[in-house]
């Protein structure tokens, strides 16, 4: 359960596949404040989930008592998306989680290119509406299928100091070329970026390219990369807490044995890019398999923390703190 219990105070159509949110605390009380790019675990059928808090709309920030959510309806998904839009009416309530922060927006006085795609303008859309406040320049992209897809597209243009780049990606037309988008900057420069692997990719590539260190770079992923096959072995693991031991099949994952056990950790994509699933490693009799996207090169080196929806370790036996 989460550690708050919220109630659903309205629910609004803003594409066909997506829905906003309003969760308000259920005896009007000041819920924890939270900075541009937070989000809150909810909890589902399935486990629970994060979602990005967006903050409000462009003239006015949300009351103390409100969280502001979009969830795009995803049939392919794990099924917290379904749940949210298929099952879940206003006066609804839902157990939700504090604010963290995985991708916070630093507020220092720089030049900043704000990149979202699809779903990924909902951290944006916050970071954008606290940068107009403090009076920060920034430029915005926001790609998405179509328009029709494009929630928020007026209020984004609403906070935007400069012509919002829409761009459309569709089989037909061309994908985006970052490589423009980055002529304008001038130092100091940040760069943030929400959406597809591929685009995150390419935008970190270029940033790189083009003179800007990784902390200068922030991303965060809410699409799949590609698939890669990699050999696999079986071998046990440790939860150290509970007592509890897990033969990891060479066709599962850790996530995915625990899961099959009765065990629901928090986990979100399922693929090593959203930083809720990793656990603190206690020991490992091999080296650890990372395959995320998500852990820092410092922090895969430590060998103190593991992605336990993707990456394995290379011996026969790994110990969890849990």
């Amino acid at each position: 359960m989460g550690q708050y219990e919220v109630t659903v105070a309205a629910i609004r159509v803003l594409t066909p596949t997506i829905r906003e949110l309003l969760l308000r605390s259920k005896d009007g009380s000041a819920l924890q404040s939270y900075a541009p790019g937070a989000h809150i675990e909810i909890d589902v059928e399935t486990g629970t989930r994060p979602y990005s808090l967006l903050g409000g709309m462009p003239d006015a920030d949300d009351p103390p008592d409100t969280y502001r959510i979009m969830v795009e309806r995803r049939p392919e998904g794990t099924g917290g998306s379904l749940f949210l839009c298929d099952k879940v009416a206003v006066g609804a309530t839902l157990g939700i989680s504090a604010p963290r922060n995985n991708f916070a927006l630093d507020t220092h006085p720089a030049n900043r290119l704000l990149i979202a795609g699809g779903i990924g303008i909902a951290p944006i859309y916050a970071m954008a509406r606290q940068l107009k406040r403090l009076g920060r320049p920034f430029d915005l992209v926001y790609v998405a299928r179509d328009a029709d897809q494009m929630a928020y597209r007026d209020e984004i243009a609403a906070v935007s100091p400069n012509p919002v780049l829409f761009h459309i990606e569709t089989a037909e037309a061309a994908s985006l070329d970052v490589k423009p988008l980055f002529k304008k900057l001038v130092y100091p420069s940040e760069v943030y970026v929400c959406g597809t692997h591929g685009l995150n990719k390419a935008v970190v590539a270029v940033a790189s390219a083009n003179g800007l260190s990784r902390l200068q770079t922030h991303e965060q992923c809410f699409a799949p990369p590609p698939v890669v096959v990699l050999d696999n072995a079986p071998f046990e693991v440790l939860l150290r807490l509970t007592g509890v031991e897990l033969k990891i099949p060479a066709d599962a994952t850790i996530l995915e044995t625990m899961l099959a056990n009765g065990i629901t950790p928090k986990f979100y994509c399922g693929r090593g890019e959203c930083g809720i699933c990793p656990m603190t490693v206690v020991s490992a009799d091999g080296p650890l398999e990372h395959r995320d996207h998500v852990l820092k090169p410092a922090e895969k080196e430590s060998g103190k923390r593991i992605c336990i929806c993707v990456s394995r370790v290379k011996g026969s036996r790994l110990v969890l703190d849990a």
